[in-house]
C-alpha cells in the first residue's frame, strides 16, 4: 500500500536514513486505553520543514485530520490508516503494519514552532537491555531476518502492559530523530 511506503519513508527519515533501521512495533495503538484523537490540535497544524543537516529538506503538511503524503502516496488520515493518541504534551502517531496486526509509531513533542520527532532506537547503546528491564524479558520479542537468531535483527516487538510502562520506555529508549520548524503560511 502506498501509505505504508510513505510511513516507511517517514520512519527512515526518523531513523536519520541509517541503513539497517530495525522496526519497533506494538500490539495495539499506544498509549493503550487512551482515547483516539480525530484531529490534530490547532497548534500542530501547518507546514513543518526539517532542520536535518546534510539531508534533503523534508516537509510535513499537517491538516486537521491528516498528514499530507508526498506525491504518489496516500495521506495519513486519522481513523482511516493511522491512529493518533495523546500522552501528556506528546502526540503518538500509530500506523498499522500490513502484516501481523501490529503498529509502528512516531512520538512527537512540540515546543512553540519546533516539532521533535522521537523514535525508539534498538541500536542505541543498551536499549534492548533497558526495555527488557522495564517490560520484562517475556514482553520484548526480537525477530531476526530469516528467523535465524544469528542473522540481522529486523524487528523488536514491545508489549507494555500499561501506560506507565509505555512512559518508562519513552524515557529510557527514545531518540530525538529529527526536528521540524513551522513555516509561517
Amino acid at each position: 500500500m502506498t501509505h505504508t511506503r510513505f510511513m516507511l519513508g517517514l520512519l527512515l527519515l526518523a531513523c536519520l536514513a541509517v541503513t539497517g533501521c530495525v522496526e519497533v512495533t506494538f500490539p495495539e495503538p499506544m498509549p493503550a486505553k487512551k482515547k483516539e484523537l480525530t484531529q490534530f490540535p490547532q497548534a500542530w497544524q501547518g507546514t513543518w520543514v526539517s532542520d536535518a543537516p546534510n539531508e534533503e529538506e523534508e516537509t510535513l503538511v499537517v491538516r486537521a485530520d491528516r498528514i499530507l503524503g508526498n506525491p504518489g502516496s496516500d495521506d495519513l488520515v486519522l481513523g482511516k490508516n493511522c491512529v493518533l493518541k495523546k500522552l501528556g504534551r506528546r502526540l503518538v502517531l500509530n500506523i498499522p503494519q500490513e502484516k501481523g496486526g501490529r503498529y509502528t509509531l512516531l512520538v512527537a513533542e512540540r515546543h512553540g514552532d519546533a516539532l521533535n520527532i522521537l523514535t525508539l532506537d534498538p541500536k542505541k547503546q543498551q536499549a534492548l537491555d533497558s526495555w527488557e528491564e522495564v517490560l520484562g524479558h517475556e514482553n520484548v520479542v526480537k525477530l531476526h531476518k530469516n528467523d535465524d537468531p544469528t542473522d540481522k535483527l529486523r524487528e523488536v516487538q514491545l508489549n507494555p502492559r500499561n501506560t506507565r510502562q509505555f512512559r518508562q520506555l519513552l524515557r529510557k529508549g527514545k531518540t530525538t530523530s529529527v526536528t521540524y520548524t513551522k513555516v509561517v503560511d
